[in-house]
């Protein structure tokens, strides 16, 4: 299957299957941030530490064109290291990742409050989405999506088990890491609470939380969204695997009404 990326050197070139929903010539955020990921996650593995949270800013959009990542280590703790990941067309930076992490520990202590969760259905048990819905990017149109409550193509919380089926890269296989990223973009689109005829609603960030890493191919997003003052929103979400809950997600999410031309258009 042809992948999101093809590897040129240490060059990334972006496939017409990385395009996103506001125009097929585009980057996808979902790429954007997994591809980031990657670089984190090669170095997580050779520093022996943890992946322990994920922040990213989307500065502006790309086209599908060549990209290479930049990284930095900002902090080298004997407990804690923050590393820092750049995502560069040409001179341009599009977007950045800055990751913590932590030197893992032999055991960990038992919470005395928590309480027995019944598990979630696995994505044998959910539903596809509308056809329509599956088209809403290209990117998204190699995601298989099994919902378990709620619906895409409707406004409130959902929850929907996810799975990137191409390659983020070409001769490549995609790490769990690398699919809870790619679907924890999807939050604020899964918990969708607008008519998206009337309204637009943006993420210029995105922050994950693990505290243990992810197992397996499918993602759960269990997502909801708030809406507060001044076009302000926050969606939050808890990504989890066939074990359970493994990460927290919020998004900042900002609205604005679509002039009313575009609306009878």
């Amino acid at each position: 299957m042809s992948a999101i990326f093809k590897p040129e050197g240490d060059l990334f070139r972006a496939t017409e299957r990385a395009g996103g929903p506001w125009s097929p010539d585009m980057l996808q955020g979902s790429a954007t941030t997994a591809l980031m990921t990657r670089e984190v996650e090669r170095l997580a593995a050779k520093s022996g530490f943890a992946v322990r949270r994920l922040t990213f800013d989307l500065w502006r959009p790309a086209g599908l064109r060549l990209f290479r990542s930049a990284s930095e280590l900002l902090r080298d703790g004997r407990k804690a290291k923050t590393l820092q990941v750049r995502l560069m067309d040409g001179d341009t930076e599009i977007g950045r990742c800055t990751a913590l992490l932590t030197a893992p520990s032999g055991e960990s202590p038992i919470d005395p409050f928590a309480r027995p969760v019944a598990p979630d259905k696995g994505p044998e048990a959910g539903s596809p989405p509308p056809a329509f819905a599956q088209k809403w990017s290209r990117y998204f149109q190699h995601v298989s999506v099994r919902l378990i409550e709620g619906a895409l193509e409707k406004p409130g919380p959902a929850a929907a088990w996810m799975r990137l089926d191409a390659p983020l890269v070409e001769g490549e296989t995609n790490t769990p890491l690398l699919q809870a990223v790619q679907a924890a973009d999807f939050s604020s689109g899964v918990a969708q609470i607008v008519d998206m005829r009337q309204w637009t609603f943006i993420n210029p960030e995105i922050s994950l939380y693990f505290f243990r890493p992810p197992e397996g191919e499918w993602i759960l997003i269990r997502a909801a969204t708030r809406v507060g003052a001044h076009g302000a929103g926050l969606t939050t979400a808890t990504l989890s695997d066939r074990n359970g809950p493994f990460a927290e997600v919020m998004q900042a999410m900002s609205f604005e009404r679509r002039e009313a031309q575009s609306q009878a258009s």
